[in-house]
């Protein structure tokens, strides 16, 4: 008899774990949809700092502003907007697509359609990090066919056009 009791509540011990880790995994994925929200709703929609190759001195003032956020699904999110780059008095404005990860906030931003006067590298990307609190983007460039590679240091600011960041 002692030993019917004792299996009784080894198996209402395991229907409790059981119930337990499915509400842990039913909150898990709640969490992350609030995050995706949070992204998407809170993610400034512009960015300005310097972009340099490695081995060059010669800094750029970039400017991005992105015209929508949306999730892609639960773990990825993709941004679309405009940006500028400018080198003493010559700029390029370009198209800019960014993806987010949610899980770590890892980025790879895509320039693309570049117009102005100066050479323009748009074969690789950038890849990098979103701060937690979304106000820095900090990531490296790597050219595709020669892997050159240089770093791009951007800060948050509340509002901006895809204008030169020297006009600002």
């Amino acid at each position: 008899m002692r030993w019917l009791g004792l299996t009784n509540f080894q198996g209402w011990i395991s229907r409790l774990v059981l119930m337990i880790a499915a509400a842990s995994l039913l909150l898990a994925s709640s969490a992350r949809a609030a995050d995706m929200k949070d992204l998407t709703q809170n993610l400034p929609r512009g960015f300005f700092g310097e972009f340099s190759w490695d081995g060059d001195r010669t800094v750029q003032n970039v400017v991005i502003t992105l015209d929508s956020v949306r999730a892609l699904n639960d773990k990825h999110a993709e941004a679309l907007g405009c940006g500028s780059y400018e080198v003493g008095r010559q700029v390029t404005k370009i198209k800019v697509q960014m993806f987010v990860r949610l899980s770590d906030l890892q980025v790879e931003i895509f320039e693309l359609s570049p117009e102005g006067n100066a050479p323009f590298e748009t074969g690789g990307s950038h890849r990098g990090k979103l701060s937690k609190d979304f106000q820095r983007i900090e990531a490296q460039w790597t050219t595709t066919a020669s892997k050159q590679r240089g770093q791009l240091r951007l800060r948050a600011a509340p509002s901006l056009t895809c204008s030169p960041a020297a006009s600002m």
